[in-house]
């Protein structure tokens, strides 16, 4: 009897996998459920833009205010330290959450800066940048552990636009390759207190 379940188990398992794949469409948004049970790295990826609604969707999905001063991404000691870029080859503008809008930084193309290992970044419509604003911390922690907290925190942000973008049939994947950290801080304009942690390339799947 146990085993009959077990079998019975898996297969709608499967059943619900294959289901989720199958409607997975710009029209209908998965369940949480169903992005983890989908979700997977996308490197390559059709000619198609986003609009405007879908990149700030993304980007509150990741870390937009939900309700007054609290993230969709929680944070250690709600610092609320993770900035969002969106690079282009137009330029970067910097996700501002409160207003829900997008705040130019530089029309400077930045994502051959970041691509050294990963060169189909240039082929996603959309990379977001994710820095870490360590003077959020402030004087509550030492450096050692405002460092750490600030990778965790990216990861948490990371993980909202892979589940975000598979609910909706975005494809997007985290790379996370040593950074020139000084170079990027000087196109954006920043000072050394940021940490630029990791990024996301994201577009439509490729068939």
């Amino acid at each position: 009897m146990n085993r009959l379940k077990t079998i019975t188990l898996s297969c709608l398992a499967l059943c619900f996998a294959c289901s989720a794949c199958n409607t997975q469409t710009k029209e209908k948004e998965l369940t949480v459920k169903e992005a983890l049970t989908v979700r997977h790295s996308v490197r390559t990826f059709t000619n198609d833009t986003l609009t405007n609604k879908e990149l700030t969707d993304i980007l509150w999905a990741a870390n937009g205010l939900s309700r007054e001063t609290r993230r969709t991404a929680p944070s250690a000691i709600n610092a609320q330290d993770i900035e969002l870029y969106v690079c282009t080859a137009y330029g970067v503008q910097r996700y501002e959450a409160p207003t829900q809008s997008l705040e130019a930084v530089t029309d400077q193309d930045i994502r051959p800066l970041f691509m050294a290992r990963n060169k189909f970044v240039l082929s996603a419509p959309v990379n977001i940048l994710l820095v870490s604003d360590l003077k959020k911390f402030g004087d509550r922690m030492p450096d050692e552990a405002a460092l750490r907290f600030a990778y965790i925190d990216g990861g948490i942000v990371s993980e909202n636009i892979s589940l975000y973008c598979t609910s909706v049939g975005l494809g997007t994947v985290p790379c996370a390759p040593p950074l020139d950290a000084d170079t990027l801080r000087k196109a954006l304009n920043i000072d050394e207190k940021h940490l630029p942690i990791m990024y996301h390339p994201i577009g439509w799947p490729e068939e």
